[in-house]
C-alpha cells in the first residue's frame, strides 16, 4: 500500500516542529553549561521519524535532536543542514546511556567531523 506523499510530508513536518519548538521557560533560564550536563540516553531501537525509517539506525541530525530534547533544548534543522550539508544525514548506531549531553554529542559528532553550538535555546550543528 502506497502512502500519499502529503501524509509523509505532514508526519515529517510534525516531527521537525516538535524538535524545533522553543523549550519551556524554566529550561530557558538554565545556562547552556547546565543543560549540557543533563544526562541523556539514546539506544536501539531508535525512534522512527519518517515513513520507511528503520529503528536499528538513526541519522546524525535526528540523534542530535533526540538528545537535545532530553536536555530541553530545541534543534535548528535549517541552520544545521546549511552548516553541515549531507554530513548530518549520515546514519549512525550510537549506544548512549546516562551520560552528559556534552559527552553524547561529542560521541556522535566527532567521527563525522562535526561539532555544535548552543544558540539561545537551540542546538546547531556545524562542521569542524
Amino acid at each position: 500500500m502506497r502512502i500519499p506523499r502529503f501524509i509523509i510530508g505532514a508526519a515529517l513536518a510534525a516531527f521537525v516542529i516538535g524538535c524545533s519548538k522553543t523549550p519551556s521557560q524554566s529550561a530557558s533560564r538554565l545556562p547552556a553549561d547546565d543543560r549540557l550536563a543533563t544526562k541523556v540516553t539514546l539506544t536501539k531501537p531508535y525512534p522512527l521519524h519518517y515513513n520507511g525509517d528503520e529503528s536499528d539506525r538513526i541519522s546524525v541530525q535526528f540523534a542530535a535532536c533526540e538528545l537535545a530534547n532530553q536536555a530541553r533544548l530545541g534543534y535548528n534543522f535549517g541552520a544545521s543542514l546549511t552548516n553541515t550539508g549531507d554530513a548530518c544525514r549520515i546514519f549512525i548506531t550510537p549506544e548512549i546511556k546516562g551520560v552528559p549531553l556534552r559527552e553524547a554529542l561529542d560521541e556522535i559528532l566527532k567521527p563525522e567531523a562535526l561539532s555544535y553550538d548552543i544558540q539561545g535555546n537551540f542546538l546547531v550543528l556545524k562542521k569542524n
